[in-house]
């Protein structure tokens, strides 16, 4: 009988702690919210940035935990919690892991290597990067390399296809005599006569010059090949980006050199393009980076409704194509207007056609799925759309 009543009197206690303890504990519920629109903040869509946070009870004490790859984000929401003095294990990854990626910068050393959703061979491709461009490596696994261009894009790349720098050797690369290859397509030459190649190369692809030999320019490719290019064929690149600013005659003609270009989903090169790779890669030689991915170029441009067309229109202006649910726009196709109801855009092949129901190369199908127009010649340069010549990761 004694030895029942200690138990019922233990039983209270230990119920009676639960209680105590689980009333003067933190929720996770009360914080999770804030946390999340914090989170939001710094990276409002997961193609340009890693944000992954989340709060979980440790018996009495919060647990911060997940990844990201933006320190201010993660300085925001520890100042958030100890502003509301609530205590909390950090437990939240810093991408990348320094000691696991000591060297946190790269050079793509290919003409152009391909950008997949996850790293495998059979994983979709979703953008590519070309030979001299400046990435963060943010992550390995088995040979691969999760890295950000300067876009902002991320996604997986064999590791094989960059050559990664220390925070040192990046700083001189930038400082460096750089050039860039302005036309279509070449090849880099293991000798002058120009018999024996070394790598293609594509336009906009950035090497370190080492000097003139004849018409040539000696070239240091990033992962210590040398080689020679035509010297007509490239430019000094910090002259070429100082004075590289997008006017609509020089994406006009930029547009046109691409004519017949095949399609390709995830393609950002002369070697093939998707609608949005099309206007990036137009925009990139004309000295500006834009965003990867239609939705995104339509976040960060000046919208135009439909009633725009064709009247307030100026040449370059993007147009967008799409459908509308719940009231929201939702694009999933872009071109480059060419004046006088004609627009340039990768469908099947580069190609022009008009919205014009009176023109031989109307399509009836973008015309029922125009979104409206956005414009970037003029207007003041943002994240998803900067100018290289400001641009820290080229600078």
């Amino acid at each position: 009988m004694k030895n029942t009543i200690i138990c019922k009197i233990l039983t209270i206690c230990i119920i009676s702690a639960i209680s105590f303890s689980c009333k003067n504990s933190p929720s996770t519920d009360s914080f999770s919210a804030s946390i999340d629109s914090i989170a939001k903040k710094w990276v409002p869509d997961s193609r340009e940035g890693i944000c992954n946070i989340r709060l979980y009870d440790g018996e009495g004490t919060l647990i911060l935990k997940g990844e990201t790859n933006l320190p201010q984000a993660k300085s925001d929401i520890i100042r958030f919690l100890g502003e509301r003095k609530v205590p909390f294990i950090d437990s939240l990854a810093l991408l990348p892991d320094t000691s696991v990626i000591r060297e946190p910068w790269g050079l793509v050393t290919v003409s152009v290597c391909n950008i997949r959703i996850s790293p495998s061979q059979d994983a979709e491709m979703v953008s590519q990067s070309i030979m001299g461009t400046p990435v963060k490596i943010i992550k390995k696994l088995r040979g691969w390399l999760l890295i950000q261009t300067p876009d902002y894009y991320l996604g997986w790349t064999e590791g094989e296809s960059v050559e990664s720098m220390s925070t040192g050797e990046y700083n001189s690369w930038k400082s460096s005599p750089r050039l860039i290859y302005l036309d279509k397509t070449g090849d880099i030459f293991a000798d002058i006569p120009g018999q024996r190649v070394v790598s293609d190369i594509v336009a906009g692809c950035i090497l370190t010059g080492d000097g003139k030999e004849k018409n040539y320019q000696k070239v240091l490719l990033p992962d210590g090949r040398t080689g020679y290019l035509p010297d007509k064929s490239c430019i000094d690149f910090k002259t070429w980006a100082g004075a590289a600013v997008p006017e609509k005659e020089d994406i006009l003609q930029t547009s046109f050199r691409f004519m017949g270009a095949p399609y390709l989903w995830g393609g950002t090169s002369s070697k093939g393009m998707d609608c949005s790779g099309f206007v990036k890669t137009v925009y990139y030689l004309n000295g500006m980076v834009l965003a990867r991915d239609v939705s995104l170029q339509y976040r960060h441009v000046m919208h135009m409704t439909p009633s725009a067309y064709p009247d307030s229109l100026r040449t370059g202006d993007l147009l967008f194509f799409g459908s509308v649910r719940d009231g929201k726009p939702r694009p999933t196709h872009v071109g480059i207007y060419a004046g006088n109801t004609e627009f340039i855009h990768c469908s099947g092949m580069v190609r022009v056609n008009s919205l014009d129901s009176s023109r031989s190369n109307f399509s009836k199908y973008r015309r029922n799925t125009f979104l409206g127009a956005g414009r970037i010649i003029g207007q003041e340069p943002e994240e998803g759309t900067k100018l290289i010549s400001d641009h820290s990761w080229y600078n």
